[in-house]
């Protein structure tokens, strides 16, 4: 019969919290049938992923998708030619 290990945890992190904080997520992980780590674990990953996501990924709307994509379509403005080909003001 094969068996499933998990992962090895290699990283460690430490918080800092008062009495009371513990207290809540000691007892919301009880709830769920978790030690702290399993739900705090749970509950970080899926914050850190949705912050990620949050900030790197851009949803538009069909119209404005649309919008977005004619306006790359017609072309550069002669504006931003221009400013593109101005020397620096470092320079």
């Amino acid at each position: 019969m094969a068996t499933i290990t998990a992962p090895k945890r290699d990283a460690r992190l430490d918080l800092r919290m008062r009495s009371e904080e513990r207290e809540e997520i000691e007892r919301a992980a009880s709830l769920k049938g978790m030690t702290i780590t399993q739900w705090a674990l749970q509950k970080l990953t899926a914050s850190a992923r949705e912050d990620i996501q949050e900030e790197t990924v851009t949803r538009l709307s069909m119209q404005a998708f649309y919008d977005f994509k004619a306006a790359l379509d017609q072309g550069m403005p002669a504006e931003a030619k221009d400013l593109i080909n101005s020397k620096a003001v470092w320079e």
